[in-house]
C-alpha cells in the first residue's frame, strides 16, 4: 500500500487548441499539449492553511468541493505554492491545467486517488465546454476530442496521436490586445451562438478526419500542418458573428496575416487567442522564425509538444 505523500509537487504543460467541431454542446474538437509555459506548484500539509494569494480564489473553492464531495467537514490545513504558471487568458488553457494540478494535488495529500472524470468535472469543475486540455494534463499529445458525452461527462478521447519529437512550435503573443476571452464574457459570446448548420460542420470534420489526422500518423509535416491551418480557419468561421471574423479582433488577425505572407506553416489562433502559433520542422527554422516575430509588441516562444501527462513528484 502506498504511503500517503505529505509534500507534493505537480509540474504540467499547457494547452494549445485548433478550434471546436459545433458553437453548441457538446462541442468536440482539437488541440496539443505543449512543454512551455508550464505551469508548476506544489503543495504540503502543515499546521495552518497557507495559499498563495495569486491562486487562493481558485484553490477554495475546489477545496471545498473536495471536501464535500469525500463527505468530511474539513480538510486538513495545507500550504499550496504557485511556482510557475503559463499567462491567464492567453488561449494556453492555463486555468484548466492550474485547477486540475489543485484539485489532484489536494485529494492525494489526503489519500484520495479519485477518476479523472470525478477529478476534473466534479472537483476542478472543468471540460465543460472542451475536454482536450484535461486529456492533456493526464496523457498529453495531440487530442481529438469526440462530441459525444453530456454534461457533467467529459467528451472522450477518440484519437490520441503522438506527433515527431523534432517538429516545433512557435507561440506568439500580441503584449496589447484588447480582446481577451474569459468567463462571462465567453459565456456570452457562445450565448449568442447558435449550431452551426450542417454544411460547415461537416467540412470541418471531413477535414479533420481526412486530412489532418491521417497526416500526423504518417508524420507528414507539409500536410499536416496546411490541414491545420484550413482546420483552425473553418472553425474560428464559426464563431465569427462573436469574434468579427476567423480570429478574434484586429492584432490577431493581422498577425495571422503576417506569419502566413511570410510563409509560416500552419498557422492559427488558439481557442479565443490571443495566442497564435505556428508550426516549424526543426528547431532552427523555429527559431529564425521566433526571431523575425519577436518585438516588443509580441512575445514569442519555441515550444515542442509535450508527449506525456503531468509530473508528479512527492515526499
Amino acid at each position: 500500500m502506498t504511503a500517503t505523500p505529505r509534500q507534493i509537487r505537480i509540474e504540467t504543460g499547457a494547452r494549445l487548441h485548433f478550434g471546436l467541431l459545433d458553437t453548441t454542446a457538446p462541442f468536440g474538437g482539437l488541440g496539443v499539449m505543449i512543454d512551455q509555459p508550464a505551469t508548476c506548484i506544489e503543495l504540503a500539509l502543515h499546521d495552518v492553511d497557507s495559499i498563495d494569494p495569486r491562486i487562493a480564489r481558485r484553490a477554495a473553492p475546489i477545496a471545498d468541493r473536495l471536501r464535500r464531495w469525500i463527505g468530511i467537514e474539513s480538510l486538513p490545513p495545507v500550504t499550496i505554492q504557485m511556482l510557475q504558471s503559463a499567462p491567464a487568458h492567453s488561449g494556453l488553457g492555463s486555468g484548466t491545467q492550474l485547477s486540475l494540478a489543485i484539485a489532484e494535488g489536494l485529494a492525494r495529500l489526503i489519500g484520495q486517488d479519485l477518476p479523472t472524470e470525478t477529478l476534473a468535472c466534479q472537483i476542478a469543475d472543468r471540460g465543460k465546454r472542451s475536454a482536450v486540455g484535461v486529456h492533456g494534463y493526464f496523457a498529453g499529445g495531440l487530442i481529438y476530442e469526440a462530441a459525444q458525452a453530456q454534461s457533467p461527462r467529459l467528451n472522450p478521447v477518440r484519437r490520441r496521436i503522438q506527433l515527431p519529437s523534432a517538429w516545433r512550435i512557435v507561440v506568439l503573443r500580441p503584449r496589447d490586445n484588447d480582446a481577451t476571452v474569459s468567463g462571462a464574457v465567453e459565456r456570452r459570446k457562445f450565448a449568442r451562438l447558435a449550431a452551426s448548420p450542417d454544411p460547415p460542420r461537416e467540412q470541418l470534420q471531413q477535414v479533420l478526419t481526412d486530412q489532418l489526422l491521417p497526416a500526423a500518423e504518417q508524420g507528414d509535416f507539409d500536410a499536416f500542418t496546411a490541414a491545420v491551418g484550413r482546420y483552425n480557419h473553418a472553425s474560428g468561421m464559426l464563431f465569427a458573428a462573436a469574434q468579427g471574423g476567423p480570429y478574434n479582433g484586429r492584432v490577431v488577425s493581422e498577425l495571422v496575416a503576417k506569419l502566413q505572407a511570410a510563409g509560416a506553416a500552419g498557422v492559427g489562433q488558439s481557442s479565443w487567442g490571443p495566442g497564435v502559433f505556428a508550426w516549424c520542422p526543426d528547431q532552427a527554422t523555429a527559431k529564425h522564425l521566433a526571431a523575425q516575430f519577436g518585438s516588443a509588441s509580441v512575445a514569442t516562444n519555441v515550444v515542442q509538444v509535450k508527449s506525456d501527462g503531468r509530473k508528479l513528484v512527492s515526499a
